[in-house]
């Protein structure tokens, strides 16, 4: 489960927004002023989220929560979002070049550029709707999964003893 800190905003029903915090990966690496990544994320800011999310355990307003989403959701949207297009482009632009060659058109490579740019706007299609089906889904929506700020005193007091008992 990936997990990330956020505020709750507003509170509708059964549902909540939560104000989260973009970050890039950059704060831990060694080269984080020298890469591209590192000086885009410097002028562009920390931008901010809203994420409506299902309230299941009453947050209110100002509430620190954290939220999270399964790995294997979010491995699935990267996947879908980044390779599908790139498929969808080359294998248009492969097809095109294919049907100009076997039909002797003069202009194969203007013909592949044109089916590889087609190919690519059928996959960004295709992806709207793949993205509206899927937000639907419970399993791939972000969720509250505790409150930030509390701490559970049992599991801290488990812990202690463990190591308490462990160095004696």
């Amino acid at each position: 489960m990936i997990e990330e800190a956020g505020v709750v905003v507003s509170v509708q029903g059964d549902m909540t927004e939560v104000e989260g915090q973009r970050r890039s990966s950059c704060g831990g690496c060694v080269v984080s002023g020298a890469c591209g990544t590192g000086l885009l994320a410097r002028y562009l800011g920390r931008r901010r989220s809203l994420l409506r999310v299902h309230n299941a355990i009453g947050a209110m307003p100002g509430d620190r929560v954290v939220i999270g989403l399964p790995e294997g959701a979010l491995l699935e949207a990267s996947f879908v979002a980044y390779l599908v297009p790139l498929l969808a482009m080359i294998g248009g632009a492969i097809s095109g070049t294919y049907v100009a060659e076997l039909m002797a058109f003069a202009y194969t490579q203007e013909l592949s550029v044109l089916t590889g740019v087609g190919g690519f706007a059928v996959a960004l299609a295709w992806l709207v709707r793949f993205s509206r089906t899927r937000s639907l889904d419970e399993r791939y929506r972000p969720r509250i999964l505790r409150f930030a700020d509390r701490v559970d005193h049992g599991r801290v007091a488990a812990f202690h003893v463990s190591v308490h008992s462990a160095t004696h």
